[in-house]
């Protein structure tokens, strides 16, 4: 858990930076961050797998000026999984697979969505040979 603050002062005048709250969260901050890694490695080295999940907390994304409300980033959940297939010393088989979960990425003011941008998942497959 992580908490912050930005308090705005008067120094540079009223109208130079004009923020709509004087004491607000440090944009990007949020109040929680949760991330975990599960892997898996065979007893005969051939497979290898990998399965991830993050997510944070609602975040300042942009401070609200003159009277305007502060927007907001919401919680976006990812679960990312790879995996490895060593068939022989000299080739390896990846496929790489993101935000399963499919989640968008969403800006609220006052509750009231102002941005969404659908994220889509990735799927990838390559291969590889050392000489």
């Amino acid at each position: 858990m992580s908490k912050s603050n930005v308090i705005y002062g008067q120094s540079a005048g009223s109208e130079a930076n004009a923020p709509a709250n004087d004491v607000r969260s440090m944009a990007g901050a949020s109040d929680y961050v949760v991330n975990m890694l599960v892997g898996y490695d065979s007893a005969d080295g051939n497979h290898s797998a990998a399965m991830s999940y993050n997510v944070f907390g609602e975040r300042l994304y942009l401070a609200g000026r003159l009277g305007s409300p502060d927007a907001f980033e919401q919680p976006f959940h990812s679960l990312d999984m790879t995996y490895f297939w060593y068939p022989t010393e000299e080739v390896t088989i990846k496929l790489k697979m993101q935000n399963l979960l499919g989640h968008s990425v969403k800006i609220e003011r006052e509750g009231v969505t102002v941005f969404e941008r659908e994220s889509g998942q990735t799927f990838a497959l390559s291969a590889e040979y050392k000489f």
